[in-house]
């Protein structure tokens, strides 16, 4: 599976960077997600919000492989994944390299309830 390509190529989650993660999330994933819970009133209505899903059992495969579920295929890129898509993207297109993957997957690891 891809997403394990972007994860062994990432290193493990403990080396992600949290913050860097969020910034991602700000700028990329807002756009439809609600990414924080200081602000709920960010992305749209039909999508869950990141809370949302690290509260599900499978959250780390979902946030590793984001880019492989749809509608995720027609906007993002990672560089050495092979374009899933041919379908034109619906909003701006944004690339996101293994690393960030990892940094986004750790972000979501910070907002896990204990």
């Amino acid at each position: 599976m891809l997403s394990l390509l972007v994860a062994s190529a990432s290193g493990s989650l403990a080396d992600g960077d949290p913050a860097n993660g969020r910034r991602i999330a700000e700028t990329h994933c807002q756009r439809c997600h609600v990414v924080s819970p200081e602000n709920r009133l960010a992305g749209i209505n039909s999508t869950p919000s990141f809370m949302i899903l690290v509260s599900l059992r499978d959250w780390e495969e979902r946030f590793l492989s984001f880019f492989e579920r749809p509608p995720h295929p027609v906007m993002v890129r990672v560089p050495g994944v092979p374009r899933k898509s041919a379908d034109p993207a619906t909003i701006a297109e944004f690339e996101v390299t293994p690393e960030g993957v990892a940094d986004l997957t750790a972000y979501a690891a910070s907002l896990r309830k204990n």
